[in-house]
């Protein structure tokens, strides 16, 4: 009962936040140049692959370590947040000493100022993740969903005052982002704090083992996030305009709400798997990737048909070459759910070196597909780039999962006859509640 209420939980918010994501998006491509436009995706990713470097991997940890080795929250809490906190400072230092060929090389002309208030945001992203995985390992999605929300209706009401609000610009932006995260570390931070207890001190037997698990785990993040996102920076890097940067920006806003539905699984998953046998994780896990294929399916196919009119037409006219690479990454992100599945059992057994070393190799393969297909093709080549190092990934990763539970392709992947019957009753009674 937990894990369907947690799932309902998540999907619930998944569901709130595509409207406010895509609103934010069009937001953002009318009130912005699409050249600032460009800036803008360049400084977020930017933001989010510093985070990447610095969370990690402590919200995974802190689950892991309470259910299967029984921490007390109080001193997981106490031991993460000085840690993180300390990494998470110290890689700002950095940003900001290495400022200039960090601009040169990857952020083309975004100003001093645009950078540091770029760079002062992935601090507390790390810290928000470790909020969040606290919230979770307590069971409390409703605070880890509510976090996510609040992250992007805070984002989206920001944006609404700092633009057409107060008429700002790049800057302006930039600064609504970093604004909203100061305001949800503070008021999570006490809220977790309240429910965790605090014993005011550091444990480094602790904080040694909770490095130890999500060390890996930060690994396999940065890997997955540089497979989503180095595309944006290889279009600077290989001198692309900021004006078909911000084009590429705009299709993957679109497609990026379909990545929740996989997101938001394993963040119900590994609590669930992460105190069973290994024989059951697996069970579990294909049960919960079979539906989740079919979801993925259905809704990349009403995307496609919904989002080749409303780019240009929402986006403005602008915007219409984005619909191309938009139809190209489509099928990739659908591909890539089975991995990031299939995932989390490996890091519920403890097992997650398997995967670096898949996620290793697809990173380095769009690596150097972008290299050959950007000069040639430009954005449209960053996104065949992304669905030919997309489905390889979800090849691997099955591959990988079969391999180490020991199921069939079939039992994996193919729905028996009872669950059939079972969406198809709960398709009926949405139909007519929907009536």
């Amino acid at each position: 009962m937990q894990f369907a209420r947690n799932v309902a939980w998540v999907f619930a918010s998944s569901a709130a936040a595509l409207p406010i994501g895509l609103a934010t998006s069009i937001l953002l491509a009318r009130w912005l140049t699409v050249d600032d436009r460009g800036l803008y995706a360049l400084l977020t990713t930017f933001t989010w692959l510093v985070f990447l470097l610095t969370q990690l991997g402590w919200g995974d940890a802190v689950i892991y370590r309470t259910h299967r080795h029984g921490v007390s929250p109080a001193r997981a809490f106490s031991t993460g947040l000085v840690a993180n906190g300390a990494v998470a400072c110290a890689a700002f230092a950095v940003c900001l000493v290495f400022r200039e060929p960090l601009t040169r090389a990857f952020l083309g002309d975004v100003s001093a100022r645009a950078f540091w208030l770029a760079a002062a945001t992935a601090p507390l992203l790390t810290i928000g993740d470790l909020l969040r995985g606290y919230a979770r390992a307590l069971d409390r999605f409703d605070l880890h969903n509510l976090y996510g929300i609040l992250q992007l209706g805070g984002v989206l009401a920001a944006l609404l005052v700092a633009l057409p609000g107060l008429g700002g610009g790049l800057e302006a932006a930039v600064s609504a982002v970093l604004a909203v995260q100061v305001a949800l570390v503070a008021g999570f931070g006490a809220r977790i704090a309240a429910l965790t207890g605090v014993e005011w001190r550091f444990d480094p037997p602790e904080a040694l083992a909770s490095l130890a698990y999500g060390a890996v785990m930060c690994v396999q993040n940065v890997l997955v996030h540089l497979h989503e996102r180095v595309d944006v920076f290889l279009l600077a890097a290989l001198s692309v305009s900021a004006f078909d940067i911000g084009l590429y920006a705009a299709a993957v806003s679109v497609v990026s709400p379909l990545r929740l539905i996989p997101g938001a699984l394993g963040t119900v998953l590994l609590p669930r798997l992460a105190g069973a046998l290994e024989s059951d994780a697996a069970e579990f896990t294909a049960a919960v990737v079979r539906p989740t294929l079919l979801v993925m399916a259905a809704t990349a196919l009403g995307l496609a048909a919904v989002g080749a009119v409303a780019i240009p037409l929402l986006f403005g006219a602008a915007y219409a070459p984005a619909v191309t690479p938009f139809l190209v990454l489509l099928p990739g992100v659908t591909l890539v759910t089975v991995s990031r599945v299939l995932a989390r059992y490996f890091a519920a057994i403890g097992n997650q070196r398997p995967l670096v070393i898949l996620f290793t190799g697809v990173v380095l393969l769009n690596f150097a597909l972008n290299l050959v297909l950007i000069p040639r093709f430009g954005i449209l080549g960053a996104a065949l780039a992304s669905l030919v190092s997309y489905a390889c990934e979800a090849a691997g990763a099955t591959a990988l999962f079969l391999s180490y539970s020991g199921r069939g392709l079939r039992a994996t992947f193919l729905p028996r006859r009872t669950e059939l019957a079972e969406y198809a009753e709960r398709l009926r009674a949405l139909v007519a509640r929907a009536r």
